[in-house]
């Protein structure tokens, strides 16, 4: 059993590691990517082949020199490890939106791909010493109108690609850091590695609001929403800034009200970095991907984060303030969907309400 443990707090470790390395991409925190990597690290990603610092180094040119990038999120899934002694190797699955100006238009690309990662324990913790970047598919569009002038929002908080991010007003201490090292591999059940134990159970715990909020907001189902915060809670979501409850049932449509301009709801929720302050508070950022279906007859895909502040109060972890950052969006007329192909199957589709097929097998509210 101790090996097992000692083996999932690795795997969480790295998964910290991806993680915030695909923060320093997004946000261009180049003391934040160098920090994942030993000094002799290597890289090989299509456009550079050599020593991991050297090519961050290209990154730092590009940003100065152009064509300007506004924004990038990189979305991580699919996370297999083989740990092999002091050494483990990871293929993980990502979908890349960037934004780019290229001759004066802003250009959209969607990249899909994977990391093979190979990893080391220096000092420690677990670094990035070997990257090679795979590329499976990769669409380039016009940018579109951005969700959030369609929804007249007038002051949102926006993803910014430096320092400028709402990140590091919320939490400073992300600037160009790594989260403490979890465990050496495979050490015995000991004092540190029960509070490592502590911090999986905790970090699981939080995983699981997140993931209910975003279920609340996709069903529209307001009391389950509510049970993710603690009484008081605040959020920043748009142009709302106020009590969470209130933007649940008076400003957002996670309660059904008429003249809702959303018909349906779909956020993914990936990336969760959590920071520990003390025992029973907690820093976090997740990424979404938001996909809505407007009535106006159109789609609307958005690429943000989460920065939730939790805490733990009588045994529960729930929320005590969030901020919603937009970083991406497109707006495209709806399409026909795929299962119109298939008019006579019973095709199972979502619903904002009890009628989804979820509440089949579980409770509203819960």
């Amino acid at each position: 059993m101790s090996r097992r443990i000692g083996d999932y707090a690795t795997k969480q470790e790295l998964l910290d590691l991806l993680g915030r390395r695909a923060r320093g991409a997004d946000r261009f925190d180049p003391d934040l990517m160098r920090a994942c990597h030993p000094a002799d690290a290597t890289d090989n990603h299509g456009t550079f082949a050599g020593r991991m610092h050297d090519f961050i180094g290209s990154i730092e040119k590009a940003q100065r020199d152009g064509p300007p990038c506004l924004s990038k999120l990189h979305v991580i899934g699919n996370v297999l490890f083989e740990l092999r002694d002091n050494a483990v190797f990871a293929e993980s699955y990502h979908v890349a939106h960037e934004t780019f100006i290229e001759d004066g238009v802003a250009q959209d690309y969607r990249i899909g791909g994977r990391y093979l990662d190979s990893f080391s324990h220096r000092d420690g913790r677990w670094l990035i010493q070997h990257r090679e970047i795979v590329y499976d598919w990769s669409r380039k569009m016009p940018a579109t109108q951005l969700f959030w002038d369609r929804m007249g929002y007038r002051d949102p908080l926006l993803g910014r690609r430096g320092q400028a991010d709402p990140l590091y007003a919320a939490w400073p201490a992300a600037a160009g850091a790594l989260a403490p090292p979890w465990m050496t591999p495979r050490e015995p059940i000991g004092r540190d590695s029960m509070d490592a134990i502590q911090m999986l159970l905790d970090r699981q715990a939080i995983a699981e609001v997140l993931y209910r909020r975003a279920r609340a907001g996709d069903r529209a189902d307001a009391e389950l929403a509510h049970t993710c915060y603690h009484p008081g809670a605040t959020e920043r979501h748009g142009e709302f800034d106020g009590l969470a409850a209130d933007f649940i049932d008076r400003v957002s449509f996670t309660r059904p009200r008429p003249g809702s301009p959303i018909k349906g709801m779909f956020h993914l929720i990936t990336n969760i970095l959590v920071d520990f302050d003390g025992a029973d508070k907690a820093f976090v950022e997740s990424y979404h991907v938001a996909c809505c279906q407007m009535t106006d007859g159109t789609d609307a895909s958005i690429g943000g984060r989460y920065l939730d502040r939790f805490e733990r109060r009588a045994g529960r972890w729930a929320i005590v303030h969030r901020d919603v950052i937009f970083d991406w969006s497109r707006m495209e007329p709806e399409t026909a969907k795929f299962w119109e192909r298939h008019p006579a199957k019973p095709f199972l589709v979502g619903k904002r309400s009890e009628d989804d097929p979820l509440y089949a097998y579980t409770h509203r509210g819960v």
